[in-house]
């Protein structure tokens, strides 16, 4: 059944694409959604549409076929896709899942997480279009926290360098990613650690039914169960409409997402980072993610060496709670700065650990 919708894909995909409403379809089989409630035992290809309409309103050839070369089609709807943008607070050091924007834009996305490099260095994540102006930036423009759009100084509130991005294509060419990497002015200015959640314990391929959690500038946490980890969508942005495939879709009752959240870390209920939220529907309860591997696997590619995920576990940042009539007891100042004293230590050790490793494999491959 896999094999035989990848064929169908590959023949039929772009026509399915030219339908109204329609934005993407799954490249895996899909079980069937009636009346809401899905029937795992019959296996569909599943079409993605904007807004379902009744048959009589359509045209006979705008009609999805209900069969497509002996596979049963599934339309279903999940609104627009587009890319993402909002506001919020100042906060240092400077944590993952709040505003942030290019010094030059009046707008806001979310800092997403951490790479790091085989020489040891240290990358800010988030998407392209939220640092790199969908493909219009320079190496070492200016990054805020916050955004500009939430109050960011573009004189005082710096706090990285773009370094590199993956170019949207909008020529109709097949996208896996929208990341781009920034590098921290200073480290002690930045917190390895995502509002409301902490650190991630590894990192993972999302799962189909599984939950997915993400913290974004405009919702914060909120969670949604992975519907689709294999879409080929078309999503909006300003310099036109790109297709995206390979990526995975979440979905709620309620809302999840809104603007300003691109560039959210997502994880999954294990605490591991699958991916970087990078779209949504105007509705509030689709967003869509391309995955960690992807995001790794662009970078090699494109810088050449070998670069990856951070893998760091910490506190939630700034605030911790207590079970008492349901209050919230934020840290004082003394406390947030030896939390972040702590943080760094943990970092300063860590780069010292990476550094005697990066030293003494040097050293073996030079006598090797």
């Amino acid at each position: 059944m896999k094999t035989k919708i990848r064929e169908i894909i590959e023949k039929h995909g772009r026509e399915l694409l030219k339908y109204p409403n329609v934005i993407g379809f799954s490249n895996v089989p899909q079980p069937r959604i009636r009346k809401g409630k899905v029937i795992p035992e019959e296996q569909v290809l599943r079409v993605y549409v904007t807004r379902k309409v009744p048959k009589e309103q359509l045209k006979p050839s705008e009609l999805i076929p209900p069969e497509i070369e002996g596979v049963k089609t599934d339309v279903v709807e999940i609104g627009r896709i587009k890319k993402l943008q909002g506001y919020r607070e100042r906060y240092r050091p400077a944590p993952c899942g709040v505003s942030t924007s290019r010094a030059d834009q009046n707008a806001a996305g979310t800092i997403g997480w951490f790479m790091v490099d085989e020489d040891g260095n240290i990358y800010l994540l988030s998407n392209n279009h939220v640092w790199a102006n969908e493909n219009n930036a320079s190496q070492g423009d200016p990054i805020v926290q916050p955004g500009i759009l939430d109050g960011g100084d573009p004189e005082n509130d710096v706090i990285a360098e773009l370094y590199d991005w993956i170019n949207i294509d909008f020529t109709g060419n097949p996208n896996i990613v929208d990341v781009a990497i920034a590098t921290p002015l200073d480290l002690s200015q930045v917190y390895m650690s995502i509002m409301e959640i902490g650190g991630i314990t590894g990192k993972a391929d999302p799962s189909l039914d599984v939950i997915a959690k993400k913290v974004g500038r405009s919702t914060g946490y909120t969670e949604g169960t992975i519907i689709d980890v294999n879409a080929t969508l078309n999503v909006e942005y300003d310099s036109g409409t790109a297709l995206f495939q390979d990526v995975f879709i979440v979905q709620s009752d309620n809302i999840i997402v809104q603007p300003g959240d691109s560039g959210s870390p997502i994880l999954d209920g294990e605490g591991r980072f699958i991916g970087l939220l990078f779209a949504g529907n105007d509705e509030g309860t689709v967003f869509v993610g391309c995955k960690a591997s992807n995001i790794e696997a662009e970078f090699q590619a494109k810088l050449g060496k070998k670069i990856w995920i951070l893998l760091a576990n910490a506190y939630p940042p700034f605030h911790k709670e207590v079970v008492y009539e349901v209050q919230k007891v934020y840290p004082s100042s003394l406390e947030v700065m030896a939390m972040s004293l702590n943080i760094m230590a943990q970092f300063m050790a860590f780069a010292l650990l990476l550094s005697k490793i990066i030293y003494i494999t040097k050293e073996a491959l030079r006598y090797a």
